[in-house]
């Protein structure tokens, strides 16, 4: 009755629950859709802004590095060896011939290679902080008024690392791991012998942070949103936070961080944050954009409200107009119920009205007019439904009538085999004798009605005639052998479940040999279970075949119905009789490899047809 409970209300609270729910779930789902796509526009929007802003932030920082780089050259080469007008210039290569021999260079000659570095400060870019050369053989050269000490020098990365071969930029921090600082960034230009091309040592250009401060601070993401800067190992190069500076992504509060997915949402801290990158294949920096949810989807808010507003608005619509609609709506069928019940009390004369139109209540009438007029009619029928019924009761008959008739064709076989039986007696030819006395029996017990189980003994017995005729036909080549323990000849199995199977081997295993195989049958107790394997030394199954097979058994398992084609009498067959009768997991199963052979096994519930009958008994009993 709980599916029914709606009955027990009337059609207009119905009525009034159905527009309110309706109402409702549309204009939440219509939020919820808006909500969805607003935010997905959103985030898309922001991933092409982000995108296009931080690969331009790389632009101008790549360009900014090769600049500071390019305007090295001329400072490593020096002005030419000679002048007609100034004479031989002392600065002249002084650079390469320190970095090639400076251990033997006096005080002097290392002073002017200071002052070209030096010289080279002022004339460029306000940011640099200081030049140090480094040769080959590990000696350092620094600028005159570097505004680094030279102590801060003696913790930078480049300082034991190998010679660069490339343009490279590494960021150096201020006493890292004590006092959050900014870095300063060192840009080690490689320098070669003009004479054998061969690196022969690095400059090294100290740079403060200020440039990339300038180059960020000139986009802006919402209000909170930012920039910040990873190198290719991890840690943070940049970020308005000095306190993350220095630092792996993972010690810090942006642990959630993997730079894998270019665009991406993440959760920190319970917030949604909208992540991009670009990274510089130059400097092998990632610029990160972040930007938190809700600053990108600020409109969201505004959608919500406007989605509570119009539900407001519509329950009171309903709550005026639903009664109104009610009344108009529902009066014609309170008519109708009327007509209905004059019906029930054997009026049949009644009619309603019936006003042409689409109207649903118009076409109840229609057909409740129809109706009453089919009533008398079928009055009129139930005649013709009694002479009906009385040729069903001669066509079930005339089925019987046929049915008694097919029993006398196997009499017809019978009496031929007896014939044939008897004249190879007279004849004196035993082989046809007893190949006839063998088919009689065995046509004898499958066309038998009685009951569809049989102990186990009589369907060996059936087997073993069917294998006489077998080894008649195949002589001596053809070997048989059926080893059953005595305790198992009672127990019930499906009738004709053996011989479909042995009759398959001797079509597909026995008869491509031409006789030269054999047969085995043994039965055993598993888990209380009676398996009978039936095994031969054939070919086996071919791989595709026995697929199919397998495939064929779990259909057979969905849907156990008995197949007309002709590979269902064996397998197939036997196979769907035992699920039918028994259920999972009881069944046909095999075991087959190309050239091996095969076997067959059929597992059977353990029941003898003394536990059958007192089992049937307390099935009708409960």
């Amino acid at each position: 009755m709980r599916k029914h409970w709606h009955y027990r209300f009337s059609v207009k609270t119905k009525i009034l629950a159905m527009v309110f729910s309706v109402s409702f779930l549309s204009i939440v789902l219509m939020g919820a859709i808006s909500s969805y796509y607003y935010t997905e526009s959103a985030k898309k929007d922001f991933y092409l802004i982000a995108q296009d802003s931080t690969a331009r932030i790389n632009h101008q920082l790549d360009r900014y590095f090769n600049q500071l780089a390019q305007s090295t050259y001329s400072s490593i080469a020096g002005p030419l060896p000679s002048n007609p007008l100034l004479g031989n210039n002392p600065e002249s290569g002084m650079i390469q011939k320190w970095l090639a021999a400076g251990q033997h260079f006096n005080r002097e000659q290392e002073a002017l290679v200071e002052d070209i570095l030096t010289r080279y400060i002022a004339m460029n870019d306000s940011d640099i902080l200081g030049v140090v050369l480094r040769s080959s053989d590990q000696r350092l050269l620094y600028s005159k008024d570097s505004s680094l000490r030279r102590s801060a020098y003696s913790s930078v990365p480049w300082i034991h690392s190998p010679f660069s071969e490339t343009q490279r930029v590494i960021p150096s921090y201020f006493h890292k791991g004590k006092v959050a600082a900014y870095p300063f960034i060192t840009i080690v230009v490689p320098i070669h012998s003009p004479e054998t091309m061969q690196l022969i040592g690095n400059l090294n250009i100290a740079l403060s942070i200020t440039e990339i401060q300038n180059i960020l601070g000139q986009v802006q993401l919402g209000k909170t949103g930012y920039f910040f800067i990873v190198d290719a190992a991890g840690e943070i190069v940049y970020h308005p936070d000095v306190q993350y500076v220095g630092r792996p992504l993972e010690d810090t509060a942006l642990d959630g961080i993997q730079l894998t997915v270019s665009d991406r949402t993440i959760k920190l801290d319970g917030e949604k944050i909208l992540l991009t990158y670009n990274r510089s294949w130059q400097t092998g920096w990632n610029i990160v954009a972040y930007v938190p949810m809700n600053e990108m989807a600020s409109g969201l808010d505004v959608a919500k409200k406007s989605v509570l507003y119009i539900t407001l608005c519509l329950i009171l619509i309903s709550l005026l107009s639903i009664p109104r609609m009610f009344h108009w709506i529902v009066h014609p069928i309170f008519q109708l119920r009327h007509l209905m019940k004059r019906v029930e009390n054997g009026d049949l004369s009644v009619s309603a009205e019936v006003i042409p139109g689409k109207d649903e209540v118009q076409q109840l009438n229609r057909s409740f007019n129809q109706m009453t007029r089919r009533l008398n009619e079928l009055v009129h029928t139930v005649h013709e439904l009694e002479m009906k019924e009385m040729h069903l009761q001669l066509r079930q008959r005339d089925a019987l009538i046929q049915a008694l008739q097919n029993q006398i064709n196997p009499h017809l076989l019978y009496n031929t085999l007896e014939i044939i039986k008897s004249i190879a007696f007279i004849e004196k030819v035993p082989a046809i004798e007893k190949m006839a006395t063998n088919l009689a029996g065995v046509y004898r017990y499958t066309t038998k009605m009685a009951g569809s189980t049989v102990p186990l003994r009589e369907e060996l017995r059936n087997l073993e005639r069917y294998l006489d005729i077998v080894h008649i036909r195949f002589g001596a080549k053809f070997t048989s052998e059926i080893s059953v323990d005595p305790k198992f000849m009672d127990c019930l199995i499906i009738k004709l479940s053996l011989q479909p199977i042995v009759e398959n081997c001797v079509k597909y295993a026995i008869e491509p040999k031409i006789g030269n195989a054999s047969v085995r049958v043994r039965a055993y107790e598993e888990n209380g279970d009676l398996l009978i394997d039936i095994a031969d030394n054939g070919s086996g199954f071919p791989t595709d075949v026995l697929e199919s097979l397998y495939e064929k058994m779990r259909s057979i398992e969905d849907r156990p119905e008995p197949s007309t084609r002709e590979e269902s009498i064996g397998i197939l067959n036997v196979h769907a009789r035992m699920r039918l009768t028994y259920g999972s997991p009881y069944g046909v199963g095999i075991r087959s490899g190309e050239g091996k052979g095969s076997i067959v096994t059929l597992r059977f519930p353990k029941k003898d047809k003394g536990n059958s009958e007192i089992l049937d008994k307390m099935s009708v009993e409960s």
